[in-house]
């Protein structure tokens, strides 16, 4: 994997437009595909081969979704909206946090899940609401955590 790696960087760090912002994010996701994710010293490489900071890198790798800064597999968001938090949402939130073992955003304590939020998930109707892997949970209540929580575990 190093030599693969070594390849990648020195490609890169050869071409004209190495510092430019699209060739950055292409690196990356380069590096994603050969490690499933982007670890801290392959951005610390990746930046140094493009000339570039590594707080840019940084910040590139949280603006582009597609862009992992460790392993995961699934990924939870959270609506964090007025509806929702009508809705029991900030229980729901609550539980998720105490579940996964962690106390804001984050990756779970076991890896392997990343719990984020957002303001709106745009179901009002249905609230309080998650999102799995892209696949909206309508209705979700606190007490269903624990068994998707252990069911993701298992995929």
């Amino acid at each position: 994997m190093e030599e693969k790696l070594k390849e990648i960087l020195d490609y890169y760090r050869a071409r004209d437009d190495r510092g430019s912002q699209e060739t950055v994010v292409q690196l990356l996701r380069e590096v994603q595909e050969l490690y499933g994710f982007i670890p801290p010293e392959a951005r610390r490489l990746a930046a140094e081969a493009c000339g570039v900071k590594e707080a840019l890198v940084s910040c590139l790798v949280k603006r582009y979704p597609s862009l992992k800064e460790a392993a995961y597999r699934h990924t939870i968001t959270a609506c964090t909206g007025q509806r929702c938090g009508r809705k029991d949402g900030a229980a729901l939130l609550a539980a998720l946090r105490c579940e996964l073992g962690v106390e804001g955003e984050g990756i779970s304590a076991g890896g392997g899940i990343l719990l984020q939020t957002r303001n709106c998930l745009k179901h009002c109707g249905t609230a309080p609401n998650l999102l799995v892997d892209g696949q909206l949970l309508p209705h979700t209540a606190p007490e269903q955590i624990p068994s998707l929580v252990e069911r993701l575990r298992k995929l």
